[in-house]
């Protein structure tokens, strides 16, 4: 056992120059572990832990956290030796990070979807604004046709449970073939999630798609196609993003439609924000009342759990991001607005 864990210290510098190098070699990558390898893993993956009707992730975080208080107490109280903890950590980080890779992260480093969409994520103001105005007007069109008026906020009538069948039976990003069925699974940990202001997560080592099944049936409809999105093999946020746009606005329920336009509608709105306040507002106002009630509503929610410890995860969430090659930390999920607007004027 002693000799695997120096085996697995050993491996550790090692794991490092090769990611360094094959970083660099996104179109080997893309051909052979998105498109080969990394669908036989997460199929296998699906295969067992679809069948379970908890999140077998969730409980593995948590065994993980019981054994780093005990191995600290132990530590404490002198019941291991410092030299065989660090052995052990440092062991276990070894293999954690090389099934991470493995399962599911290289495809940080694979053809961006840009690239193979033919999309140019730079853009106008006056581009930005356009499309900002034709997601207004498709918003408030689908608000209207679900039979409320302007004032009222919209009400999905789909439970969380059905929402999920939903979008496992109709989750289609067709313009891009990819080769697996994404799958979702409520998070047991959503208060906890709540508190660290996380809607979701994908676990890399299960490949379980997680939903905090606390917030908003709108937002728990985008965040569950967001992490839907990775599962199938998309690591970049702001791919991931676009992908939960696209495939909600295509999906026949008119009530998952229209979580998908409000989800671009924030995007949009907050981009054209920070460029010209002004223009922002304008088109804002041409927005129905009720729809922004149900964005109050989000607001709301998260504002129940903000605490002093929630810009530290959110700041290790963006470190962690950094290191894995998204430059733009936890403000890469902004930049799906090019895909977006690159979308949306090809389809007028």
């Amino acid at each position: 056992m002693k000799k695997t864990k120096w085996i697995l210290l050993l491996l550790i510098p090692l794991q490092g120059v090769a990611i360094l190098f094959i970083r660099n070699q996104p179109q080997w990558i893309e051909e052979n572990y998105s498109q080969k390898i990394y669908p036989v893993f997460f199929n296998l993956q699906k295969f067992f832990f679809s069948k379970i009707p908890f999140s077998f992730g969730d409980i593995a975080y948590g065994i993980a956290v019981l054994l780093i208080v005990w191995n600290l107490y132990s530590l404490i109280r002198r019941k291991v030796k410092i030299t065989n903890l660090l052995l052990n950590t440092f062991a276990t980080a070894s293999l954690i990070s090389l099934l991470f890779h493995l399962h599911w992260g290289l495809n940080y480093y694979r053809t961006s979807l840009n690239e193979k969409l033919n999309f140019t994520t730079e853009y106008t103001e006056d581009q930005l604004e356009q499309t900002l105005q034709l997601i207004i007007t498709s918003t408030n069109q689908l608000h209207e046709n679900l039979g409320n008026l302007d004032s009222v906020p919209a009400i999905i009538p789909h439970s969380k449970e059905q929402i999920t069948r939903l979008l496992e039976k109709d989750f289609d990003f067709e313009l891009y073939n990819f080769k697996v069925q994404p799958f979702l699974k409520n998070s047991l940990w959503s208060t906890l999630l709540s508190y660290m202001g996380f809607a979701g997560y994908l676990n890399p080592l299960t490949l379980e798609s997680q939903v905090n099944y606390k917030i908003p049936k709108l937002n728990y409809i985008t965040t569950a196609s967001h992490e839907m999105a990775h599962q199938l093999g998309i690591a970049s946020e702001a791919e991931a993003n676009f992908v939960a746009f696209y495939s909600c606005i295509k999906h026949p329920d008119p009530h998952i439609r229209f979580a998908g336009y409000c989800f671009a509608l924030q995007y949009c709105y907050s981009e054209l924000y920070k460029a010209n306040p002004e223009k922002a507002k304008k088109q804002l106002s041409k927005l129905h009342k009720g729809v922004l009630k149900n964005f109050r509503e989000a607001a709301s929610f998260w504002k129940k759990y903000q605490n002093p410890l929630e810009p530290y995860f959110k700041k290790g969430y963006d470190s962690y991001l950094k290191a894995n090659g998204q430059a733009m930390g936890i403000q890469s999920y902004n930049a799906m607005v090019g895909m977006v607007i690159e979308y949306s004027l090809q389809s007028e």
